[in-house]
């Protein structure tokens, strides 16, 4: 896979950093979902942002003890999503997952990695 390396001064580094760990990603991740976010060449019919609005919306509207997969939470766009943006949506579910564990909870992992969550 090619790859691009990048340069940042010192600030512009720490306000990347910053950034990336508020949306759950890493610094690389977010470099490349800013870069692509503002290319938009990719074919996708919504962009990330978009996606995980929607997806977090999807969420909110589970019953207690409703378990869940990243892929039902988007179900119509996951098949056209690709593989990068698959990764990003599951790490943002992760994310919200962790930062609200009152009211969800990662319920188990399936095989082939695939995590479970339950809302509580």
């Amino acid at each position: 896979m090619p790859r691009i390396y990048s340069n940042y001064s010192q600030s512009d580094f720490d306000i990347v950093t910053a950034l990336a760990k508020e949306l759950g990603f890493s610094a690389s991740a977010f470099q490349h979902y800013s870069v692509m976010l503002y290319a938009d060449n990719r074919g996708n019919i919504s962009p990330l942002s978009t996606l995980i609005n929607a997806m977090l919306n999807n969420l909110s509207q589970l019953n207690r003890k409703d378990t869940f997969i990243v892929s039902s939470l988007v179900p119509d766009e996951w098949p056209s999503l690709s593989r990068s943006d698959k990764m990003s949506l599951a790490k943002q579910l992760s994310h919200f997952v962790k930062t609200h564990p009152l009211e969800y909870e990662t319920h188990s992992v399936a095989k082939g990695k695939t995590t479970i969550y339950r809302k509580k």
